[in-house]
């Protein structure tokens, strides 16, 4: 009961906060100084800065208008917000536990993590989750009976997990929960906002199945780190598109990413603010690491 009771309260809590940012967000003056290195937070006009950036070095990536009801005047027209859309997301958070190390953070505020960032740019083309050899094996085989159903048009019969369908002399593989894992790859379209309360960049995720249907908000927390799913991310309405979505509230980001620009720092570099976004986009990963956005460039955190 004591478990029933918390998530009522979260949820009463996310509503009342909601209620409240969206008054006092009519009352909050618009940044225009940057505090990006000293705060982690940015300007809009820095919000588009970083945006641009994103967009020229991963075209997956692109600017939208969003509807003309929803528009702020603070933006170019073009420019409300960041999108890029069929992203896939081949593993469910549980399969890859046993595969993934996370880092923790410092303690900085929450439980948020920043990912395990020592990778070079040869790595960053890998798949995000690394399977030992056994999984390696067992997924070869599977591609391989997946070939030969597909070249040789009924000549499996032997193979168990065939049955045979009455609709002429083909033969249709009966899903397995290995081949349904393996084969049935969720996508999500990804949009990046600017919150002009917390001031700093916003994630909304909306994921669909194999047949491009909408997930349910239970099947999406497949896809989000447990520590995050009915505490970090709630359903909410896209403050450009107007319609529901999954966002990760941005309450925390601003420290976030002053943590990983003082990282950063401490080790000799300097994380540009037109380069905010693959900040962003970096600790992100952390949360929902199982889908595949790109984010890719030279920057080391560690």
């Amino acid at each position: 009961y004591m478990g029933i009771i918390d998530k009522m309260i979260d949820k009463i809590s996310n509503t009342l906060g909601k209620f409240g940012r969206s008054i006092a967000e009519k009352f909050k003056s618009v940044l225009t100084e940057s505090k990006f290195y000293e705060s982690g937070l940015l300007t809009p006009t820095e919000f588009v800065l970083a945006g641009d950036q994103l967009t020229h070095k991963c075209p997956t990536w692109r600017w939208e208008s969003g509807k003309e009801s929803l528009k702020r005047t603070e933006f170019p027209p073009e420019k409300q917000y960041l999108i890029t859309r069929n992203v896939p997301c081949q593993r469910r958070i549980k399969d890859i536990l046993v595969h993934q190390e996370l880092k923790q953070g410092d303690g900085f505020a929450g439980k948020w993590m920043i990912a395990d960032t020592n990778k070079g740019k040869e790595k960053s083309e890998e798949k995000a989750v690394d399977i030992n050899a056994e999984d390696e094996k067992e997924e070869k085989e599977i591609e391989k009976r997946k070939e030969q159903f597909m070249s040789s048009q009924g000549a499996i019969k032997d193979l168990e997990e065939l049955e045979k369908e009455e609709d002429g002399d083909v033969f249709v593989p009966k899903p397995t929960s290995k081949l349904a894992q393996t084969y049935q790859t969720r996508t999500y379209d990804i949009s990046i906002t600017y919150d002009f309360y917390y001031q700093t960049p916003r994630l909304w995720i909306m994921g669909y199945n194999e047949k491009r249907e909408p997930l349910t908000k239970v099947q999406m927390y497949e896809d989000i780190m447990s520590d995050y799913a009915e505490k970090t991310i709630t359903l909410e309405t896209h403050t450009h598109q107007g319609t529901l979505s999954m966002s990760i509230h941005p309450c925390k980001h601003a420290l976030v990413m002053k943590h990983i620009i003082d990282t950063i720092a401490s080790h000799g570099g300097r994380a540009d603010v037109h380069n905010a976004m693959f900040v962003f986009l970096k600790f992100i990963s952390s949360i929902i690491p199982t889908v595949e956005y790109d984010f890719t460039i030279d920057m080391e955190l560690e």
